[in-house]
C-alpha cells in the first residue's frame, strides 16, 4: 500500500489535539457493491510524530466524480471522528491510478 504523509496543526492551548491537512497519498480499506460503486470505510494518517491512526468513517455525506488534472476521480465527502472531534474530511479515489488522497 502507499505511505502516508500528512501534518496536523497543533494549537499551543492543546497540544494534543489538531487539523489534519493534506493533499497526499493515503492507505483506504472500502466496500465494493455488485455493481461496483464504492463506498471508503477507513483511511490511515501518520501525524508528526510518526504514529499510525486508522480512522473510521462515521458516514459519506456525498460522492461526486470529477475530473482532476484531466483525469477521472470520484470524491467523497465523509465524517470521522479524529482526535475526539467529528470532523468532515473529503477523499478523492484517482479511477484510472488505484490510489486515494486525503484533502484538508
Amino acid at each position: 500500500m502507499f505511505n502516508t504523509s500528512f501534518s496536523i496543526e497543533f494549537p499551543s492551548d492543546n497540544p494534543k489535539s489538531g487539523i489534519l491537512y493534506s493533499k497526499l497519498e493515503t492507505d483506504v480499506i472500502a466496500a465494493f457493491n455488485r455493481k461496483g460503486k464504492i463506498k471508503p470505510l477507513y483511511f490511515q494518517y501518520t501525524d508528526l510524530y510518526g504514529e499510525n491512526h486508522n480512522i473510521k468513517i462515521d458516514s459519506v455525506l456525498s460522492s461526486k466524480e470529477e475530473h482532476y488534472a484531466g483525469l477521472p476521480v470520484i470524491v467523497y465527502s465523509c465524517t470521522a471522528v479524529i482526535e475526539n472531534k467529528r470532523l468532515q474530511c473529503n477523499l478523492r479515489y484517482h479511477v484510472t491510478e488505484h490510489y486515494w488522497e486525503i484533502l484538508y
